[in-house]
């Protein structure tokens, strides 16, 4: 297990700074723009990341799984070609039909579609070429790459979008000029560092090897389709029978939460893929079984209490990152949270399908939680508002846990942890009760007290930990380590 939580650490500064950028805009975005603009913006991005998604998931999943083979083959040069070529068909054909939909179809697409969707399709190219050649860095197991060109995007494009917005005067567009901009910048040096100098020559493409790629890719793809609807498909619904307002009320909450519990859901899972594969490979499946429950064990004990916490402390969260008017999407937060850690759940779940490579149950399963998620949504949007999305939301994640469940237990045996899923929730529920207790001190319930908030979760996890020791949760073995790592701290500095 030790060697597991160091491995998280690793992972943890390539995935806390991207993640920040979310945390850095929206206080920014929801001062500069109403809501009903900030959801214009998210339509617009929404729609690229579909497009991505169609384009170049899969092939993103094909290189990561393909290149060891064709390094240890001395054939990259077919590898680096054959990739770039069949991605490239793909993605150039849906930017083609998407300004074919615009030319013929403008009368009945809405009026701020029209005006962002040459954008959107740009972006969308530049993207999917990112797309392909960081999954290549990936690949090569060159993380600080690999974080350096993430945190370029992110910040030279919230960076050039701002300078847009605000140097120049424009609107939801000068921030995706800046997102293409920026793409279209670093792309070039991310090419070279992805390929080493390698050229991208016709005469290496294989057909043969394209269409391996693409058998491996598809399901893959259409798993990815999957979950952006159940991610994104919400903010369409929304738009359809509500309005623009709504949808950024319901996305700036939204990435709010998932952006919070995700940066640990995520640690986890960049961790667990190469410590169950390879336990799997030269340990042999009990070892593995272990391995799996002893994740879940960690993963409920790091995780739940978060996803409490934030929804406890929903309003105070929102209030320090927005401007007033964005307040009343905090009804929402804890639903994001929670599903956001179910989410997690369902990707420990899967382990048994993707060690036997069963890519195509995976993907199917992804689709039919997205179908129940969007089924629900479309019948309870237009009654009970964005806060419905939320939940119907949540409803598809468990469908999704519960599939992945199923169909990966004739594979692999997943040992539930239910005792520590029992003392996490004594323990959170009381952490929930003190950090609901020493925000309330602040008397302030309409604005947000930043101070409040910092006091109650400091108090929160101090409370959590100790209940976690009373129920004998935390192993005499733990502890050790923990106040090792305690002392060594100071030493270091020193």
């Amino acid at each position: 297990m030790l060697k597991f939580i160091k491995d998280m650490a690793r992972y943890l500064l390539a995935q806390l700074l991207p993640a920040l950028t979310a945390f850095i805009t929206t206080p920014i975005l929801t001062r500069l723009f109403p809501p009903a603009d900030y959801g214009n913006w998210a339509l617009a991005l929404s729609i690229s990341s579909f497009l991505v998604a169609l384009a170049a998931s899969g092939f993103g999943s094909a290189v990561v799984r393909f290149y060891p083979a064709y390094k240890a083959n001395s054939s990259l040069n077919i590898f680096y070609t054959t990739i770039a070529i069949s991605a490239g068909v793909i993605t150039f054909f849906l930017a083609g039909v998407g300004f074919l939909v615009l030319f013929f179809f403008k009368a009945f697409l809405p009026s701020v579609l029209i005006e962002f969707l040459p954008l959107i399709i740009f972006i969308f190219v530049a993207q999917s070429v990112f797309t392909i050649y960081m999954a290549m860095i990936r690949a090569q197991e060159r993380s600080g790459v690999f974080t350096s060109f993430q945190l370029l995007l992110n910040y030279g494009g919230l960076g050039m979008g701002l300078l847009f917005v605000i140097g120049f005067g424009f609107r939801i567009e000068g921030l995706l000029l800046g997102t293409l901009l920026t793409l279209v910048l670093i792309i070039p040096g991310l090419v070279f560092f992805a390929t080493k100098g390698a050229g991208i020559q016709p005469r290496y493409f294989k057909l043969p090897d394209a269409l391996q790629m693409m058998e491996y890719a598809w399901p893959l793809t259409l798993g990815s389709v999957a979950m952006w609807g159940l991610r994104l498909s919400d903010l369409f619904i929304i738009s359809y029978f509500s309005s623009e307002r709504d949808v950024g009320l319901y996305t700036v909450s939204y990435n709010i939460s998932a952006k919070s519990i995700e940066l640990l859901v995520t640690l986890f899972l960049l961790s667990v893929s190469p410590l169950l594969m390879n336990t799997w490979e030269h340990k042999g499946q009990f070892a593995t079984e272990e391995n799996l429950a002893m994740v879940t064990r960690v993963y409920l004990v790091v995780c739940l209490p978060a996803t409490v916490g934030l929804s406890v402390l929903a309003f105070p969260f929102v209030a320090l990152l927005t401007s007033p008017e964005y307040y009343e999407g905090y009804k929402i937060f804890g639903l994001v949270a929670l599903s956001s850690f179910v989410w997690g759940l369902a990707n420990i779940a899967h382990m048994g399908m993707a060690i036997k490579k069963q890519t195509r149950r995976l993907g199917l399963n992804q689709v039919l939680a997205a179908s129940v998620h969007i089924g629900l949504a479309i019948l309870l949007v237009p009654y009970f508002g964005y806060t419905a999305a939320a939940v119907t939301t949540l409803i598809g994640y468990t469908t999704l846990l519960v599939l992945h469940t199923l169909a990966s237990r004739p594979h692999l045996t997943w040992r539930f942890p239910f005792s520590t899923l029992r003392n996490v929730l004594v323990s959170s529920f009381v952490m929930g009760l003190v950090a609901y207790w020493v925000y309330g001190l602040s008397g302030n319930r309409s604005t947000g007290a930043p101070a409040y908030l910092l006091l109650g979760v400091l108090a929160a996890v101090c409370a959590y930990f100790i209940m976690l020791w009373i129920l004998g949760e935390i192993k005499e073995k733990e502890m050790n380590y923990i106040l090792q790592m305690w002392h060594k701290a100071p030493a270091k500095k020193a």
